[in-house]
C-alpha cells in the first residue's frame, strides 16, 4: 500500500482545514449572539435579585393572618355551642326558637257564593 501525496503535506493539510472568510463571519457572530445571551441572563438575574431584596416573603405574614383568622373563627364558635346547650331537648338545635301563638283564632271556614 503505497500513498503518494502531490505537493507539500503541511501545505494540503493547512489548505484542506482553514476556514472561509464565510465561516469566519459565521464563527464571528455565534460569538457575538453567545455574549448576549450571557449578558441577558446576567441581566435578568440581576433584575430577579434586586426584585427579590425589594420586595419581602409574604408567607410569613400569611401564616400568621391564618393563624388569627382560626383564632377568630373559634373564639366566635365558642358562644355558639353554649347557646345550643341552652336550648329546650324538644327543640332541634338546627331550627331557630319560634315563640307559640297564644290564642290563636280557628281558620274561618269558606263560604259559598
Amino acid at each position: 500500500m503505497k500513498f503518494s501525496v502531490v505537493g507539500l503535506p503541511h501545505y494540503t493539510i493547512w489548505h484542506l482545514y482553514e476556514p472561509s472568510v464565510d465561516d469566519i463571519r459565521h464563527m464571528e457572530e455565534m460569538e457575538n449572539e453567545r455574549k448576549k445571551k450571557e449578558e441577558e441572563e446576567k441581566a435578568k438575574a440581576d433584575r430577579l435579585k434586586k426584585a427579590n431584596a425589594q420586595f419581602s416573603d409574604p408567607n410569613g405574614q400569611w401564616e400568621k393572618d391564618k393563624a388569627d383568622i382560626k383564632n377568630e373563627a373559634v373564639k366566635d364558635q365558642t358562644p355558639t355551642v353554649e347557646k345550643t346547650q341552652q336550648q329546650p331537648a324538644d327543640q332541634d338545635p338546627k331550627t331557630p326558637a319560634t315563640p307559640k301563638a297564644v290564642d290563636a283564632a280557628p281558620p274561618k271556614p269558606a263560604t259559598e257564593v
